[in-house]
């Protein structure tokens, strides 16, 4: 951005000379100064906050572009230009149009990146915003938070008669990833697991963290045999997609609530997941016993 008033004030001395101080017009100064700094000022605050991608670029793009149009502009009321140059006058006034069209492009692809986030955060909010319960690691939110929400839709849900499931996800073996790669590693696997299970979910779905590799899932308006539908591929594209080792699996529990309370149904989702880790590693051993 330096580089860019920078050209224009070569561009205006170069082609230009300076005006006597009698003849500036400071209130059009004023102005003019003011119209560029909030310009600045816009531009930097959007690249300091926002994370590189096309939406910034068109932003930055557009934002110098207005930049190098508004400094000539400012500059104008210090330098006395030759009449029969045109050269500046197109400098200070063609720029401008394609400066705002690359920002409008900018704020339509800001406006569908928008979107995708809403749907993302919506599987993590629900109809509650509440940091205080948030988990710092993923940004998802707690199982405090989660028994919260279960107890609402447990109520919607005896009301409207219509199903609901929880679920349960297990990283297997995360403890030796840990050991092998590292907690930093673990964290950042942690992170990213939550973030494709928030991708695949629907955006009436919602997904928290329960405790250290373990998630919990709720799928309002879904009976057992939806909800194991769309779960099918969880486990395959967690491990496929993030690459993991291979004794690093997936278990998903799946549990129909048909209790009054959160509680209750927490209780016997935990114990379903019990059972089902019991036989996974049952499974494991074998297998293991079986190579040996």
């Amino acid at each position: 951005m330096v580089l860019v008033m920078a050209l224009a004030v070569l561009i205006s001395y170069q082609l230009g000379s300076a005006k006597a101080l009698v003849i500036i017009d400071f209130y059009d100064v004023l102005g003019e100064a003011s119209t560029l700094i909030l310009a600045v000022l816009g531009l930097l605050l959007m690249v300091s906050t926002r994370p590189q991608g096309r939406v910034t670029d068109h932003f930055y793009s557009g934002g110098l572009i207005l930049v190098f149009s508004l400094s000539l502009d400012l500059l104008d009321e210090f330098v006395h230009y030759p009449d029969d140059l045109r050269l500046v006058s197109w400098l200070e006034s063609l720029p401008q149009p394609l400066g705002l069209m690359l920002i409008a492009i900018g704020a339509l692809e800001w406006r569908k990146e928008h979107l995708l986030v809403t749907r993302q955060l919506a599987t993590r909010e629900k109809v509650l915003r509440e940091h205080q319960w948030l988990d710092p690691l993923t940004t998802l939110y707690t199982a405090r938070y989660f028994h919260y929400l279960l107890q609402r839709e447990i109520s919607h849900a005896a009301e409207s008669a219509q199903p609901l499931c929880i679920a349960h996800v297990n990283l297997i073996c995360f403890s030796r990833f840990n050991q092998s790669y590292g907690s930093h590693a673990g964290d950042k696997l942690l992170h990213h697991v939550s973030e494709l299970i928030s991708l695949l979910l629907r955006p009436s779905d919602c997904v928290c963290r329960e405790h250290s590799d373990r998630f919990l899932i709720l799928l309002p308006n879904t009976d057992y045999a939806h909800a194991r539908q769309l779960l099918a591929g969880l486990p395959n594209a967690i491990t496929s997609e993030l690459n993991t080792p291979a004794y690093l699996g997936c278990q998903v529990t799946l549990h129909e609530v048909k209790e009054h309370s959160a509680e209750q149904a927490l209780n016997a989702l935990t114990e379903a997941a019990a059972h089902t880790s019991a036989d996974v590693q049952r499974g494991i051993t074998r297998a293991a016993r079986a190579r040996a």
